[in-house]
């Protein structure tokens, strides 16, 4: 079982690395971040940026991905 706290925690220390310009970026780090957790197979993250361009309300991005454990099972390898 995954606990939420501790992915929050996980979470808080990629935030804390340092400022990322790109949410694609951001997202992509918090997803390698709890990829590492052998418990967790499959994820989607959403970040939205309120007011980062004049002419919206905000921008965003959406990523799902699969572990790579979990695709080398699926394919019939056990290593």
């Amino acid at each position: 079982m995954v606990c939420y706290e501790t992915l929050t925690e996980q979470i808080k220390e990629v935030l804390a690395g340092g400022h990322i310009d790109l949410v694609e970026v951001l997202a992509e780090n918090i997803a390698t971040r709890l990829l590492a957790d052998p418990r967790i197979i499959w994820l989607r993250i959403r970040l939205e940026k309120p007011e980062a361009i004049a002419e919206a309300a905000g921008v965003g991005v959406e990523i799902e991905r699969l572990s790579r454990r979990t695709a080398v099972i699926s394919q019939g390898e056990t290593t």
